[in-house]
């Protein structure tokens, strides 16, 4: 059986999502800052639907509202019904565990039209290693900078192919938790670079939006950022971990540097709508 989940599901989503922490951050976080029930305001809101068998919930499907599609499944028995909902869903980016999500990409990909495929390694920091750089000043970026809004724009526009409006960059920013920092770092009074805290569970932080300035790489800027970040959230007690593209070789160098060991496969799946 499959139906729509709300608040009065708290209880049994918190249950599910505690077991499977490590693979579902994204789902998990938003339940903690934003709740289960849809409030189209908030980006990080959606419709969240839950599979069951014998009265136990064994699957989420969650289409939120900044257009991102994550499911999770124990059962396999969940996959033609997630695959039927997504081939009417409208969402441009599919992320997950590979041995998730894969099954669900193949039951879609002829109602869908690719746009890319990226395999990426989820990684976890235990062992972290601090990298300093000089004349760095990082800025905590919030939703009332324009110069901030502006970086961050061109940053998601050019790193990440995602284009985002001024006011939705505004929300973004506004609408953290007090854990998810979202830092922008500056060198000689220029914005080089940035990296945030996307979302939390019990346990772990996770670090994301990693992007750097063309004309500024090289230069040690991301791995400074994502070094700070790191030690914000060893302070609070809890793990950072991260998503890196497998071809990204100076990622992967830089991450290792830190300390990041990989954890588990995982796909990001951007579509045309």
């Amino acid at each position: 059986m499959i139906r729509p989940l709300n608040e009065w599901d708290r209880a049994i989503v918190l249950e599910y999502v505690s077991r499977n922490e490590d693979e579902i951050a994204f789902i998990f976080g938003n339940v903690l800052q934003c709740g289960i029930d849809n409030r189209r305001d908030m980006l990080r809101c959606g419709d969240y639907l839950g599979y069951f068998e014998e009265n136990s919930l064994k699957g989420i499907l969650v289409f939120y509202n900044m257009g991102t599609c994550i499911p999770h499944y124990e059962s396999a028995g969940a996959i033609p019904y997630f695959s039927k909902l997504m081939e009417m869903g409208r969402f441009n980016v599919l992320i997950g565990k590979e041995q998730i999500v894969k099954p669900l990409f193949e039951a879609i990909k002829d109602c869908k039209k690719l746009k890319e495929y990226e395999e990426c390694s989820y990684q976890i920091n235990r062992d972290y290693r601090p990298f300093k750089l000089e004349g760095a000043i990082f800025i905590d970026a919030s939703g009332d900078d324009t110069n901030i809004i502006s970086f961050v724009r061109k940053a998601y526009w050019r790193g990440f192919g995602a284009e985002r409006t001024a006011e939705g960059t505004r929300l973004l920013l506004s609408q953290k938790n007090e854990e998810e920092d979202f830092t922008v770092l500056s060198v000689d009074n220029k914005l080089v670079a940035q990296a945030c805290v996307q979302t939390f569970t019990y346990n772990t932080n996770q670090i994301g939006a990693v992007y750097t300035l063309e004309e500024e790489r090289g230069k040690g800027y991301a791995k400074a950022v994502v070094s700070e970040l790191c030690e914000r959230i060893i302070g609070r007690g809890k793990f950072p971990t991260l998503i890196v593209n497998k071809q990204n070789t100076s990622a992967l160098n830089a991450y290792k540097a830190l300390g990041f060991e990989h954890y588990s496969d995982y796909l990001i799946i951007r579509l045309f709508l």
